[in-house]
């Protein structure tokens, strides 16, 4: 079976492969340089990237991300939160080179699971929101980190869950009542949804277990490729309980719960050299307005429907301008006139709100 993947490593990048599979399983020849990766894994990983961005790919998976969206719940509405960086999950899964990633199993794309996410918000709600006061997420963190370290000092055993909380989160024996869905990517909101980044640990004979080496300055660098996520997520939860009228708050709850655990701590591997944050993107600012016009200059407009005692309405093609009305003139001998046609008009009256359009006049002989 590896002679057979070691013959297709000419056609690699030509035949719109799988991203999961080129990575994952797709090593032509062993990498075991000591100081730095091999030209092979760089291969690999680009290969990778480019076959994450293939547009036949890409509109399969659009087509399903369409699909699984109508699928979701729509109380409380699903939100999407964009990286603020980078983004890698499944950083330590198995693989044939030192890294890995977490991809969609059929499409290849990142995906953030579930499972992740609950994980994630219950961990939160226990550390930050599981006590009362007004201290701002990262206060909170020192705090709950400093008791924490406490606690197993003094190897004490921590409080069981409240009710609240399995509720929401379950037990080793319940589900619990919300279901956190696998984050999708969104498809289009990243022009590479695959990024190639870089770790450089130090110390590597230190966290040998059987002979460890204590560290030194003089320990080189040994740089690790690996591939991180950068993109937006739509993230949603929904109620797997019994029918009752308290089921949106306690989903929104819950929804609002993941977002700040998104938000402040993030998901994944890294996290704590910054990795894995999402948030809501921010607004776009308003489009400038548009130029005032003179009358008798030059424009173009979609004709969108007819007027009854003569004439059309018109929407300007240019952004921002409302619509308005074609009654002015007669259009040039041969126009199409049709709904939907864009025609060159005159501007007769500029006005914001409602403007008025003109045919051209003929050339006169």
């Amino acid at each position: 079976m590896r002679d057979f993947i070691f013959d297709l490593k000419d056609q690699r990048g030509r035949r719109d492969p799988h991203p999961g599979l080129l990575l994952h399983r797709y090593r032509w020849e062993k990498m075991t340089d000591e100081g730095g990766d091999t030209e092979e894994k760089q291969a690999i990983l680009q290969a990778t990237i480019d076959a994450a961005k293939n547009g036949e790919i890409l509109a399969l998976y659009r087509a399903a991300f369409e699909r699984w969206s109508r699928s979701l719940p729509c109380d409380p509405t699903p939100i999407d939160l964009a990286t603020t960086g980078r983004l890698i999950t499944g950083l330590g899964s198995e693989n044939v080179l030192e890294a890995g990633i977490r991809l969609h199993h059929i499409y290849g794309v990142p995906i953030i699971p579930g499972s992740a996410l609950k994980g994630l918000a219950a961990h939160y709600c226990d550390q930050i929101w599981g006590e009362r006061g007004v201290d701002t997420p990262s206060e909170k963190a020192s705090r709950f980190r400093g008791a924490r370290r406490a606690v197993e000092e003094k190897n004490q055993r921590a409080e069981p869950p409240g009710d609240y909380h399995q509720l929401l989160f379950g037990t080793t024996d319940d589900s619990g009542a919300i279901i956190f869905h696998d984050a999708w990517y969104i498809p289009g909101s990243s022009p590479d949804p695959l990024v190639r980044d870089v770790m450089t640990p130090h110390h590597q004979k230190w966290n040998d277990v059987k002979e460890p080496i204590a560290p030194t300055d003089f320990d080189s660098p040994i740089p690790v490729a690996f591939l991180s996520v950068s993109g937006t997520f739509r993230v949603a939860v929904s109620w797997h309980g019994q029918v009752s009228d308290k089921a949106k708050p306690w989903t929104e709850l819950a929804l609002s719960l993941l977002c700040d655990a998104l938000k402040y701590w993030g998901v994944g591997g890294k996290t704590s050299s910054g990795y894995g944050r999402l948030a809501v993107p921010p607004t776009p600012p308003p489009p400038p307005p548009p130029k005032k016009r003179a009358s008798g200059d030059k424009a173009k407009v979609t004709i969108v429907a007819t007027r009854p005692k003569g004439g059309f309405e018109v929407q300007d093609i240019e952004p921002g301008r409302a619509p308005g009305s074609l009654t002015v003139g007669t259009p040039p001998l041969g126009t199409n006139t049709s709904l939907g046609a864009i025609v060159d008009v005159l501007v007769h009256v500029e006005d914001l709100k409602r403007p008025q359009y003109k045919w051209p006049q003929a050339p006169r002989k």
